[in-house]
């Protein structure tokens, strides 16, 4: 089976985020939008609000090397450009940043249910302050969205 960022579908989440110097925990909401630019590349747009707080939007262009691993590029308005690589296991799909003293982190999306993810995600900031995110990720399955 494929997953969620090899497919063109919407998926959408719910999660918390944690810091290293702080003790508030935020939770957030999540919606990716995942569509095939061309036979090689992948196009994600992910949305995450924090409840009672900001928007962060996110783009990723995800390119599969092989059936084992595959390249990515994020782009944030905030943190810029980065680019990052993946791999793919049969349930599960992870990938990293490593620019070392800007930008450091990984994401682990497994799955869990059919149409189901839940994921752990870990950065690292330039002043070493790490952020924790926790959540789950299910594939949206009708078009009605609650306010």
């Amino acid at each position: 089976m494929t997953h969620f960022l090899f497919q063109p579908s919407e998926w959408l989440g719910t999660g918390q985020v944690s810091f290293s110097m702080s003790p508030d925990v935020l939770h957030f909401r999540t919606k990716w939008i995942v569509l095939q630019e061309n036979p090689k590349s992948f196009h994600c747009t992910q949305t995450v609000e924090i409840v009672g707080g900001d928007r962060i939007v996110n783009v990723f262009e995800v390119s599969p090397k092989d059936g084992k691993s595959f390249e990515i590029v994020l782009e944030n308005e905030i943190l810029g450009t980065f680019i990052g690589s993946g791999v793919i296991e049969e349930q599960l799909v992870a990938w990293e940043f490593r620019d070392k003293g800007t930008f450091e982190g990984y994401e682990v999306y497994r799955r869990a249910d059919e149409g189901e993810y839940t994921m752990h995600a870990e950065y690292l900031s330039g002043d070493q302050s790490r952020t924790c995110i926790n959540g789950r990720l299910w594939k949206r399955t009708s078009s009605f969205t609650p306010l």
